[in-house]
């Protein structure tokens, strides 16, 4: 064997322990705070919004969760939820809105990506029957706004190496198109600037 190829053969078996190693070692996960967001997020009032039944909850496996409506009176409630897991673990996982939505009833028009200052989110079209709702959601991976399930996943395997932390968050925005005359464009600007003003509060929640 070359001397170059040892050395290749060598480094290949120190991050093969490196990664073995940081597999054993405990994860350090951040202790969630969701409920010291703040109800007034600049004009809009928040209120807790309907529980979740316990099915739903045991399905969703959340160790944490918030889940509100915050409202500027002119217009229609806007729906904020936020799921915190502490570490990945058997059937628990991060819960994409793209599978979730259609499994209750709500058939996606259009998917895009929006960028909202400090990273990237998702933003979706939906309908159920006759309503009509733009849905924002991006995960929250130790300081980053991504929209991309791939792209997060990625975060989070270098981050249980590096940091020993795979905490994440899911955050979910739904404004509802208020009416037969009304405009997704429109409820996609309300969410946008709803997301704008309560990302700053959020990294504070589990960091």
């Amino acid at each position: 064997m070359s001397r170059a190829r040892l050395l290749v053969v060598l480094l290949l078996v120190a991050c093969t322990g490196a990664l073995a190693a940081a597999a054993r070692r405990p994860v350090v996960a951040a202790t969630p705070r969701l409920g010291e967001l703040p109800y007034q997020v600049e004009a809009w009032q928040g209120r807790e919004a309907a529980a979740l039944d316990d099915e739903t909850v045991q399905q969703l496996g959340a160790d944490a969760f918030l889940n509100r409506s915050y409202s500027d009176l002119a217009t229609s409630p806007i729906g904020l939820y936020v799921a915190y897991y502490s570490q990945p673990r058997p059937g628990v996982s991060l819960h994409s809105p793209l599978n979730c939505l259609p499994g209750t009833g709500w058939e996606t028009l259009d998917v895009a990506t929006r960028d909202v200052g400090e990273g990237q989110v998702r933003r979706l079209i939906v309908r159920k029957n006759r309503d009509r709702a733009v849905v924002l959601y991006w995960y929250a991976i130790h300081g980053r706004v991504l929209a991309s399930e791939v792209v997060s996943k990625a975060w989070l395997l270098h981050d249980s190496i590096r940091f020993r932390r795979s905490d994440a968050a899911l955050v979910r925005i739904v404004v509802p198109v208020a009416d037969r005359q009304g405009t997704a464009e429109a409820a996609e600007l309300r969410a946008l600037a709803f997301a704008r003003a309560v990302l700053p509060h959020l990294s504070h929640l589990w960091s």
